[in-house]
C-alpha cells in the first residue's frame, strides 16, 4: 500500500477527509465540512464556474484580492463551496504550515461572515500534510485550483454508477484525471498527483513530481520484468512497489525514506563536494561560538567604554541581537566590526535600503540564462550555509543603518524563525523540495542537503541605527524590538582637546595642528545637530 505515515495512522485524518470528500461530495451532493448541508451542488458549481472559470481576473493583484473580487454578491452556500475547495487544496502539503492553512480558510469565511471553529476535528486532517508541493503549487495557485474543481465537475457530471467505477479503479481514474488536465487545462499542474493519491492511496504515491516518479522508475528498472506493456508512469510504480513489498516484507517501502530513496536519488547529478571542517557520526556539526571573551578596545574611542563593553557582551551572552543606536558619525558601523572580531567570528555587512524586502534578505526565484527559475539566497541565507557544499556556517550579519528599511516588510519569515519555530518558505529547491527555515535548538550537528538552513543558537545580528530620524524606532513591531537589545552609542558629554586628540591618534592624524580648533567646531555644530566626530569630512 502506498498510504503513508510517520507513526501509526497519524496520518489518518488526512486519508478519513479524502474518503469524506470522495463520498459526500463527488458522489452525492452534501458537505465537508459542515454535516447535513449541501454545499456540493450543480447550482453552487456552476456559479463558482462563471466567476472563476469563465472570468479570470488576470490583473496583477494576488489570488486572494481576485478571489474575493470575484465572490463578491454571491450566496453564502457558494462561499462553503470556495472554502471546501479550498481545504481540499491544502489537504495534500506538508510544506504550508497548519496555521496558514487556518488562515487562508478563515480570510475567506471572513468575507462573509461564516463561523469556522478551528477546534472542529475535519480541521486535523490539515496539519500534517503528506508531501511537500512543488514551487508552482504556490505560484500557479489559479490553475491548481481550477484543475480541482474542474476535474471534480467532470466525475459528478457522470452518472452515478460511472464515477463509482472511475472512482474505484485506477486505470480509468488516471484517464480521466490526465484527459482532463491536457484538454481543459493545458498545464503540468502538481495537484493531479497530489488528488489521485488522495482518492485511491493504496495504488497510486505521495509523489507530486513528474521528475521524481521517473527518477524512481528509471532506477528501479530491473524490477520491471520484460513482459509489462504498460508505459504509465503510476502502474509501473505499482510493479515496483509490490516488488519491493516481497524483498523486504518487514519494511514500510517509501520512496522517500531509507534505504528506497538512495537508489534513485543517486542517479541525481552530484555537486562537487568538499571536505566539512568538522564531521559527526550524525552529519556536519553546527559551528559554535566561545562567548567567554576580552574586551577589545583596540582603536575604539568611546565615552564610558568599558560599560558599552558590557553591554554588548551581557546582550550577546543572554541570546540577544543587537541594535546599536545614535546619532550619525558616533562609531556606530566601526563598534560593530569590532564586535565581531572580538568573538572571532566572520561578519558580513550590508547597508539597509527602503527598497528592502525579503527577496532580498530570504531570496527568491531568479531565472537562468535558460529562463528556468532557481532559488537565489538572500543576505540572511548566506550567512548560515555555505551554498556549495551545503555545510552550516556562522556569519554574523552588520546591517547598517537598518532604520533605512521597512522592518516587517524585509524579514518576514525570520521572526518566526527568531523565535524558535521553524518556517517552511514558498520556494522550492533544484531537487523539488520546498526550502526550510530552521532554529537550531538542541541540535549540534545537521544533515547537509539543500533545502535546510539551520539558524544557529550563536548566530547574532549586529545593527546599527541613526536616532536623528527617531520615527523609524516605532516603525518596528515589538515582534522585531524584542529579539533585540538596544545599546545607545552616544556623543561624548565633555568635547575638549584630549578627546580630540585621541579620535586624532585612532585615525592616525597625530600630528594634525588644528586641535583646539576642531574641538570648537564640533561644540558648535552639536548646538544644532547631534553628529558624531566621524562626520571629519562634512
Amino acid at each position: 500500500m502506498a498510504i503513508y505515515s510517520e507513526r501509526d495512522n497519524d496520518r489518518k485524518p488526512i486519508y478519513d477527509a479524502a474518503e469524506k470528500w470522495k463520498n459526500e461530495c463527488l458522489l452525492n451532493s452534501k458537505s465537508l465540512i459542515w454535516d447535513g448541508e449541501a454545499i456540493w451542488t450543480s447550482e453552487n458549481m456552476q456559479r463558482f464556474r462563471r466567476i472563476f472559470i469563465e472570468r479570470p481576473d488576470e490583473s496583477g493583484n494576488s489570488f486572494d484580492e481576485k478571489l474575493k473580487k470575484q465572490l463578491n454578491g454571491e450566496t453564502e452556500e457558494v462561499y462553503k463551496f470556495v472554502i471546501e475547495l479550498l481545504f481540499i487544496y491544502y489537504l495534500f502539503p506538508s510544506s504550508i504550515s497548519y496555521d496558514t492553512k487556518m488562515e487562508k480558510i478563515e480570510t475567506v469565511a471572513s468575507w462573509k461572515g461564516i463561523e469556522i471553529d478551528r477546534s472542529w476535528s475535519i480541521f486535523n486532517s490539515l496539519k500534517k500534510g503528506l508531501g511537500n508541493t512543488g514551487m508552482y503549487f504556490n505560484v500557479q495557485k489559479y490553475f491548481e485550483m481550477s484543475y480541482l474543481f474542474i476535474v471534480s465537475e467532470n466525475i459528478k457530471n457522470l452518472p452515478l454508477k460511472t464515477s463509482e467505477s472511475i472512482l474505484s479503479k485506477p486505470t480509468e481514474l488516471k484517464k480521466l484525471a490526465e484527459e482532463t488536465r491536457q484538454n481543459q487545462i493545458g498545464k503540468r499542474v502538481q495537484i493531479i498527483h497530489a488528488l489521485l493519491h488522495l482518492l485511491l492511496p493504496n495504488y497510486f504515491e505521495r509523489i507530486v513530481s513528474w521528475g521524481n516518479k521517473q527518477q524512481i522508475v528509471k532506477a528501479y528498472a530491473d524490477l520491471l520484468n520484460d513482459n509489462a506493456t504498460t508505459n504509465d508512469l503510476d502502474d509501473k510504480l505499482y510493479i515496483i512497489r509490490e516488488k519491493l513489498e516481497e524483498q523486504y516484507p518487514s519494511k514500510k517501502v517509501d520512496f522517500y525514506k531509507e534505504p528506497f530513496d538512495e537508489k534513485w536519488s543517486s542517479t541525481k547529478p552530484k555537486k562537487k563536494k568538499q571536505t566539512p571542517v568538522e564531521e559527526s557520526d550524525d552529519g556536519l556539526t553546527i559551528p559554535t561560538i566561545d562567548f567567554n571573551v576580552e574586551s577589545n578596545t583596540n582603536g575604539l574611542v568611546f565615552e564610558n567604554l568599558d560599560v558599552l563593553m558590557n553591554q554588548v557582551k551581557t546582550a550577546i551572552s543572554n541570546g540577544k541581537h543587537i541594535i546599536l543606536t545614535g546619532p550619525p558619525g558616533t562609531g556606530k558601523s566601526k563598534l560593530a566590526s569590532k564586535i565581531c572580531e572580538m568573538y572571532s567570528v566572520q561578519a558580513e555587512m550590508v547597508t539597509a535600503t527602503s527598497n528592502w524586502s525579503t527577496y532580498e534578505t530570504i531570496g527568491g526565484y531568479r531565472p537562468d540564462r535558460n529562463g528556468n527559475l532557481y532559488f537565489s539566497e538572500g543576505t540572511f541565507l548566506k550567512c548560515v550555509r555555505d551554498n556549495e557544499t551545503h555545510a552550516p556556517t556562522n556569519t554574523w550579519l552588520i546591517i547598517d543603518e537598518i532604520n533605512r528599511a521597512d522592518i516587517d516588510k524585509a524579514f518576514g519569515s525570520l521572526f518566526s524563525v527568531l523565535t524558535g519555530d521553524e518556517v517552511t518558505l514558498p520556494f522550492e529547491t533544484k531537487s523539488e523540495n520546498s526550502i526550510v527555515l530552521q532554529p537550531q535548538g538542541e541540535s549540534t550537528s545537521v544533515e547537509p542537503n539543500d533545502f535546510t538552513y539551520v539558524i544557529p543558537n550563536d548566530w547574532r545580528i549586529i545593527a546599527t541605527m541613526n536616532t536623528i530620524d527617531k520615527a523609524s524606532l516605532y516603525e518596528m513591531s515589538y515582534a522585531f524590538m524584542r529579539r533585540f537589545a538596544f545599546i545607545p552609542v552616544g556623543i561624548p558629554k565633555d568635547i575638549n582637546s584630549e578627546l580630540i586628540q585621541k579620535y586624532l591618534d585612532v585615525w592616525e592624524m597625530s600630528t594634525y595642528p588644528h586641535v583646539e580648533a576642531l574641538a570648537a567646531i564640533w561644540k558648535i555644530i552639536n548646538k544644532y545637530r547631534k553628529i558624531g566626530p566621524a562626520r571629519r569630512y562634512c
